[in-house]
């Protein structure tokens, strides 16, 4: 049975994914079908694909990037799992800045900003003179504890 191959339509429907989608992931090699008729251009996938197709279908529902999302599919287990992880604590981190961003928008369109101001506290620290050096790097977040690291 596992070696019986789907049409893409019947693949997508056991799948729970669209054909628009499958072909999309095909050409990103993300899930390659099976097998491909050369005169048609027909796609073809195996019934022992779904696993993979459903676990893509379940990361693209956290809106995971599908390049994230093809590395998590091509590690095992505990580093398939870290992965996860480390992506959701990035969503969670971009979440809680943007639920104090919308708080204080709906503050300042409400006519209610300057209540804002007063739940922070600013204040101006003195520090002795010294030469400082920067560097600038465009970098995801998840590489950014490493590349500090090599600092």
């Amino acid at each position: 049975m596992d070696d019986e191959l789907l049409t893409i339509g019947a693949f997508a429907a056991r799948a729970r994914l669209s054909a628009k989608a499958l072909r999309l992931y095909d050409r990103l090699g993300l899930l390659v079908p099976a097998h491909v008729d050369t005169a048609g251009g027909y796609r073809y996938y195996r019934a022992s694909q779904t696993e993979r197709a459903r676990l893509v279908a379940l990361l693209r529902q956290l809106d995971m990037p599908l390049a994230r999302i093809a590395e998590v599919v091509e590690t095992d287990g505990a580093e398939a799992a870290a992965l996860l992880a480390a992506y959701w604590a990035g969503v969670e981190t971009r979440v809680a800045g943007q639920r104090t961003l919308a708080e204080y928008l709906r503050a300042r369109l409400s006519g209610r900003s300057s209540e804002m101001y007063g739940r922070f506290e600013v204040t101006t620290a003195g520090v002795p003179e010294q030469v400082v050096i920067s560097e600038t790097r465009h970098t995801l977040a998840d590489e950014l504890p490493a590349w500090i690291g090599r600092r």
